[in-house]
């Protein structure tokens, strides 16, 4: 679901100004989100391997315990990043805030570039 943008924002974007970066603190949840993401993924290929193989001690499938135990597991994903994870999210939010920065200095330049004579 996107966020609906204010005809003052629309406004300002297409006169080139820089759209406001995102707070430390956005940042860093979504650095988090991403990383109990990709946690999430490797759980589900573990588990999905364990089940191939036998080695996950069910005989046959479970379509209400499938779903318990997913939502179980993107719990623990989200608990693993939230208390530092893999050591992803620090590295995201990094990476993240440099874009950010980045851009803010490329748009502000270049509406300096175009407001010269």
């Amino acid at each position: 679901m996107s966020t609906p943008i204010s005809p003052l924002a629309s406004h300002i974007h297409a006169l080139g100004a820089a759209p406001a970066a995102p707070s430390p603190a956005k940042l860093h949840e979504i650095a988090q989100q991403f990383e109990a993401l990709l946690i999430g993924e490797m759980l589900k290929g573990v588990r999905e391997a364990a089940k191939d193989s036998g080695m996950d001690g069910e005989e046959d499938d479970d379509p209400g315990g499938d779903s318990a135990t997913d939502m179980a597991q993107n719990q623990f994903a989200q608990a693993i990043a939230m208390q530092g994870g893999l050591g992803l999210s620090h590295l995201i939010e990094t990476g993240l805030a440099r874009d950010s920065e980045n851009q803010t200095v490329k748009t502000v330049d270049s509406s300096a570039a175009g407001a010269k004579p």
